[in-house]
This record gives C-alpha cells, sequence and structure tokens, in this order.
C-alpha cells in the first residue's frame, strides 16, 4: 500500500529546504512524494477520502518550480550521457 497524500507531504517538507540528489534512494523517494504531493487527489489504495487535499498557493508555487529544477537537470531523460548514445554516437569524446 502507497503512502498517504499527508504522508508524502511530510516526506515532501522533510527534505523541502535540501532536497536529494535525484540518482539517489531519498531521491526517488522524495520525488515520488512530490509528484504524489501536487497530484492531490487520493490514492484509491488508501481508501476514501472527504475530499481533495489543498495546498497553498505559494507552496503549490515552490513545489512546482522544484519539480522544473529536477527535471531540467536531465533533459535526455534517464540516460545520463545524453542523446548521442542514442543515435550510436559518443558526443562527450569530441
Amino acid at each position: 500500500m502507497q503512502s498517504s497524500w499527508e504522508d508524502a507531504l511530510e516526506v515532501v517538507v522533510g527534505f523541502l529546504e535540501a532536497p536529494p540528489e535525484p540518482d539517489t534512494m531519498e531521491g526517488r523517494r522524495f520525488d515520488a512524494a512530490l509528484l504524489r504531493v501536487l497530484a492531490g487527489g487520493p490514492d484509491p489504495a488508501d481508501g476514501p477520502e472527504p475530499e481533495k487535499p489543498t495546498l497553498d498557493p505559494g507552496l503549490r508555487e515552490r513545489l512546482d518550480a522544484l519539480v522544473q529544477r529536477r527535471a531540467a537537470r536531465n533533459p535526455f531523460g534517464d540516460h545520463p550521457d545524453g542523446i548521442g548514445p542514442t543515435l550510436g554516437m559518443n558526443l562527450g569524446q569530441s
């Protein structure tokens, strides 16, 4: 069973000032919690929730900006060397 929205919010707030590196176990946990918080809806596995949780608009802006910064670290997806190797080229050696 996945954590509830409140649990995910606790993880995010706990790391908000100094988020872990994305390629670590804690970083993946943080990213999953961050996406869960921003989704804002209940997880069906959590059971019924009386109303959809809401975030303070200022906090939501901070979290959206954090998601953008973390996504910008690796613009080519999961491949750490970029797009070159997917095309059969090694652009790092030029």
